[in-house]
């Protein structure tokens, strides 16, 4: 079953392993004490930016934070994992440019991260500031048509069957261009998991 409003949870037990105060978490993060109190009790919907901030507060990737602690489902061969991504299962996070459905959340520790999202913002203008963070990804149109806009290229439209790779640290955003929904598929990596040496 699909998670909803998780993060909040998620990000006081992440943070209270750390034996962080809010006031801690905020000077890490760069993210205000409010915002996270709200976070942390449902009030507050992050954005994208605000998420990566935290992630990078607390050392954890964006699979950590959105995990669902269920038991993940392995193999006792190495290197082999295995989690089926079923209808109405995942990890819901609002946001107001998306609605990110993170798929097999059960798998910590991922190189890569699967999401569906909605496609909320209609322009640029809605949307606001680009959005940088480690990585890259690729999106692949599932419904409607998107706009997809970066700090370096042109603005290119991307019909339903279509897709982009993009380098996730340079500042990007995608908007709807139709009345329609638009769904998009979008596998992104990080930079690099935490304390990793690269």
């Amino acid at each position: 079953m699909t998670v909803k409003n998780q993060m909040g949870p998620r990000l006081r037990g992440l943070r209270k392993d750390r034996h962080l105060t809010l006031a801690e978490l905020a000077k890490l993060s760069d993210v205000s004490v409010s915002t996270i109190s709200k976070i942390e009790n449902g009030a507050l919907s992050p954005t994208m930016d605000v998420i990566l901030r935290l992630c990078e507060g607390l050392a954890v990737t964006i699979g950590d934070l959105v995990n669902d602690d269920r038991e993940t489902v392995t193999s006792s061969a190495p290197n082999s994992r295995f989690s089926p991504a079923r209808l109405d299962d995942g990890v819901m996070i609002d946001t107001p440019n998306y609605e990110y459905l993170y798929l097999c959340s059960d798998v910590k520790n991922k190189r890569m991260i699967p999401i569906i999202a909605r496609v909320k913002a209609g322009s640029m203008k809605e949307f606001g500031d680009l959005v940088k963070h480690g990585g890259e990804e690729f999106l692949f149109v599932l419904q409607g048509s998107i706009e997809v806009h970066s700090e370096h290229y042109a603005p290119i439209i991307l019909q339903k069957g279509e897709g982009v790779y993009l380098d996730s640290a340079m500042g990007h955003a995608y908007v709807n261009t139709t009345e329609e929904e638009a769904e998009v598929l979008c596998i992104c990596t990080e930079q690099h998991p935490p304390n990793e040496q690269i």
